[in-house]
């Protein structure tokens, strides 16, 4: 039997060293191994590039990234291994969630394209899975493990912000489904998807009821994509534009009214994605490599305040770490009234980025403004401008504190 017909296979006694042997065995075949351990960071050796917080290449070289990730994305599916924790009746393996941790740790040792611009296949593929239309389950999950689709999430809005019931792009029923009109904001990869989840209000009532969530196809006549430039120089978001942009009947997720359900679902699965570090392999920030050798190069590795704040700096990155490996003791904590480890990651990688811009900002002052030309000083400049960004991607940081007040601690609404 061959490896891409034994990797197809739902058995329920398929051990871990058999699954591994398969993986190892498609992986050789198919890309080759890495080279050793990570060259350790020298402080004015190789090229000065510092730390990107938001991915920013020209419009070429990210359609060339995407057309490789899509291509590695295929062949890892057709051979088995692109949905291992998914519904066999949908196109996944029907394994535990245990192998899909098993084999992303194998393949970290093969030199593969990257999944970025695919982060959304495990946040956004479970909650079609439980609210769309038969014939959306059966498609669309499948095509987005698979690189076919590429989906975006259409929630805030220019006066709205994390503050979605005060959205107003509004959905309005026609003949064949419904007519999209209205902004949305902050949108990542908006300009490179085939498909969004909007949530648009349907209904005139106050409060959660008056929203719904669509599935929309982002190619189609009425939908206007623009970059938002950033005071990095970049643009990593995007406006988008809706001008009757049409949904048919069956592109309504759950219910009408169930907007807010759906969207709180999609939200917390990807808040629990975030993790406690930069999400970014090799950055030397989580770690605090690039910063130790940092206040090195700039001789200040002496100053005691200095130390002091490098210390907490990366003492937060280590205590979101356990927090990402232990989760919640439940037990421990019977008060709790939902899981909030995924609302305290988001808030714990926001309030360490901001810990890692302010020291950095102190330690290089004035350099960080003006490119004198010394390595690992001005290439620090991108991140500081982007660090203020992380306090707004999947929920404001005063927005996910209000969550933990609420859902977790069971705190009245203020």
């Amino acid at each position: 039997m061959t490896i891409e017909a034994d990797a197809q296979s739902t058995t329920a006694t398929l051990s871990p060293a058999e699954f591994e042997r398969e993986v190892l065995a498609f992986l050789e075949r198919n890309a080759p191994r890495r080279g050793g351990a990570r060259e350790k960071l020298t402080w004015g050796v190789g090229e000065d590039t510092g730390v990107d917080l938001w991915e920013e290449p020209d419009s070429e070289e990210e359609r060339a990234r995407l057309a490789e990730a899509r291509d590695w994305r295929r062949t890892r599916f057709d051979a088995g291994f692109g949905w291992l924790d998914g519904p066999a009746e949908f196109g996944g393996r029907g394994l535990p969630s245990k192998y899909s941790r098993l084999y992303r740790r194998l393949e970290r040792q093969f030199d593969v394209p990257a999944d970025n611009y695919f982060k959304l296949d495990h946040v956004v593929g479970p909650v079609i899975l439980k609210y769309a239309n038969d014939d959306t389950k059966r498609e669309v999950p499948r095509a987005l493990h698979r690189g076919d689709l590429m989906a975006c999430e259409l929630f805030s809005e220019p006066e709205a912000g994390s503050d979605l019931f005060s959205a107003r792009t509004k959905a309005t029923r026609d003949d064949t489904g419904w007519r999209i009109n209205g902004q949305k904001v902050w949108t990542s990869d908006a300009h490179l998807a085939d498909v969004g989840v909007v949530f648009c209000r349907t209904g005139t009532e106050a409060g959660k009821s008056g929203f719904s969530a669509f599935l929309i196809d982002m190619h189609q006549p009425g939908v206007k994509v623009l970059p938002l430039k950033q005071m990095t120089g970049g643009a990593a978001f995007n406006e988008v534009y809706f001008d009757d942009a049409h949904v048919p009947a069956s592109g309504l997720l759950g219910e009408i009214g169930q907007g807010w359900d759906i969207v709180r679902e999609i939200l917390a699965r990807e808040r629990a994605g975030i993790g406690g570090g930069m999400g970014k392999s090799g950055s030397g920030i989580a770690n605090g490599e690039r910063l130790v050798e940092m206040v090195r190069g700039v001789g200040v590795s002496d100053d005691p305040l200095v130390r002091q704040d490098l210390i907490k700096a990366m003492t937060g990155f280590w205590a979101a770490r356990q927090l990402g490996a232990q989760g919640t003791d439940m037990v421990a904590a019977p008060f709790l009234r939902s899981d909030p480890a995924p609302l305290v990651s988001k808030l714990a990688l926001s309030i360490n980025l901001r810990k890692v811009a302010d020291f950095v900002s102190n330690v290089l002052g004035p350099k960080l403004a003006a490119d004198t030309g010394e390595w690992g000083t001005f290439s620090w400049n991108s991140f500081v401008l982007g660090e203020p960004g992380v306090h707004i991607f999947a929920g404001t940081d005063e927005i996910v504190r209000n969550s933990i007040a609420e859902k977790s601690l069971g705190m009245p609404r203020d």
